[in-house]
Parts: C-alpha cells; structure tokens; sequence
C-alpha cells in the first residue's frame, strides 16, 4: 500500500510542527466563529420543539378520528337495535307514556302514599331488562317481550288510577266532612 507524500512528509517531520503554537489571534477567530455556530444551536431547539408540537397534533388528530370512529359505531348499533323495535312498539311507547304521564301529574295534586313511586321503579325496572332482551333476542321472539312490555305499561296506568281514585275518593271524604263541619 502506498502512502501518501503529505502523510509522509507529516511523519517525517512531526517535531517541526509541534513545537510552533498558535498566535492568540487565531484563537480570537476561533472563538468568533463558535460564537457564530450558537444562533444555529436555537435554530436546532426550534426544531425539536416543532417535532413535539406536530407529534401533539397528530395525537389529538389520530384521538378525534377514533372518537368518530367509536361514536359512529354506537350510532350504527343504536340503528341496528332501533330496527328491531317495531314502528308500532314506538308509537305504543309514547301512547303509554303520555297517559302514564297524565295520570302521574294528576296524582301529584293530592297527597297519596308514596310506596307507589316503588312500585312504579320496579315495573320500570323489568322494562329495562325487557328492552335489553329485546335487543338481543333471536328472530320470532320479539313479539312476546313487546306484548310484555306493553303489559307492563299497562300494570302502570291500572296502578295509577286505582291509587288516584283512592286518592280522589279521599280527599273528596276529607272536603265533604269538613264543609258539614263548617255548616256549608
């Protein structure tokens, strides 16, 4: 292998270098040009600090797309169990509940025995399950958890009114006895 002559002539004559040092001038300019390299070194800092921010949008990009994501399938399993229930359920639904609703204000203008208002969680309670079965039913067996659904919304109106006749029934006792004592 054969050496270079400037790599030859540097060993050769080594010593001739080393005993020279440099004029303080040269290490003035030294100094002047790694003062010079420092505004690149907060250039470099810019940079990392753009790394991290465009890393923080891509987690919050990639966290609203699989947001989306989960919200549209809850929205397609909401679809798919709404299209198990029968427009006729849903109709049924708001026809019970309105009258169930009806009957309740109607009851809340008189003092009445409040174990009701448990009774009435319980059956709201086994139409919860009700409906959760009915999301998960086989084919055909749809029809009879409807038919106790709509039981049930019944069980609640005949419970209303016994109570609000009762109710009714007492408190027009309750005025009557108290105009005779009034002498009305």
């Amino acid at each position: 292998m054969q050496r270079d002559f400037l790599e030859q002539f540097i060993d050769e004559n080594r010593e001739a270098f080393d005993h020279a040092t440099p004029n303080l001038k040269v290490w003035a300019e030294v100094n002047k040009a790694l003062d010079a390299r420092r505004p690149q070194a907060k250039r470099v800092m810019m940079w990392s600090k753009a790394r991290i921010a465009a890393a923080v949008v891509v987690l919050v990009a990639v966290g609203a797309l699989f947001g989306s994501y989960l919200t549209r399938v809850n929205d397609q399993e909401a679809a798919a169990t709404a299209g198990l229930v029968s427009p006729e359920l849903i109709e049924a639904e708001q026809y019970y509940n309105g009258e169930v609703q009806k009957r309740y204000s109607q009851l809340a203008n008189y003092a009445y025995d409040k174990s009701v208002d448990q009774d009435l969680q319980q059956i709201d309670q086994i139409m919860a399950e009700l409906r959760a079965d009915l999301a998960e039913v086989p084919k055909g067996m749809e029809e009879q958890i409807v038919s106790n659904l709509i039981k049930s919304y019944q069980t609640k109106i005949r419970i209303l009114e016994r109570v609000l006749d009762r109710t009714q029934s007492n408190h027009s006792k309750t005025s009557k006895s108290a105009s005779d004592e009034v002498g009305i």
